[in-house]
């Protein structure tokens, strides 16, 4: 949550612009940093009061290029890169320069976000024999033997440990 809230942010601005004052004056007079006073102006007067307005938005990678060749060509800040396109945060400019100078446009697609999504395991359909291929016959056949095998062995341990009780002094 937002420590300032939609309406201080727009009292502090029209504060600027219709008395004329400066950053300086301005941070004092309402305990804000100059750096968040210029964002919030730099804001305000590329969007109106809609700057001010919650939002979550993912970038896409040409959007992000776009924000960073026109801070090239026109060797502007981050900051007000952030104003002009409505960016909530510089940092995030700062984090996609950086981004792109390690590895390229690739670095700047989005990356899924959150665990991947569980995939169901097939039913499987039981053929009758004759219809079967000779690799999936193979298969069952494997398949079929170490299921019996695992059932003999857990036999086998069912019958020591009955004995094993038997035998065991009380």
């Amino acid at each position: 949550m937002s420590k300032y809230t939609k309406e201080f942010k727009l009292e502090v601005v029209q504060d600027y612009e219709s008395f004329n004052v400066g950053y300086t004056a301005l941070s004092k007079k309402y305990d804000v940093r100059r750096s968040l006073l210029r964002k919030w102006i730099y804001g305000y007067q590329c969007h109106g009061s809609d700057y001010f307005e919650k939002r979550t938005q993912i970038y896409s990678a040409e959007f992000k290029l776009s924000v960073l060749q026109h801070i090239k060509d026109n060797h502007m800040s981050p900051i007000r890169a952030a104003a002009l396109f409505g960016i909530p945060a510089f940092t995030s400019i700062l984090q996609w320069q950086k981004l792109y100078n390690t590895g390229g446009v690739a670095a700047l697609m989005a990356k899924p976000r959150g665990r991947p999504k569980m995939t169901k395991p097939k039913p499987k359909i039981d053929k009758p024999p004759k219809e079967m291929t000779q690799e999936e016959l193979l298969e069952e056949v494997l398949n079929l033997r170490a299921e019996r095998d695992y059932l003999k062995k857990l036999q086998a341990l069912i019958q020591e440990k009955q004995l094993a009780a038997k035998t065991k002094p009380h």
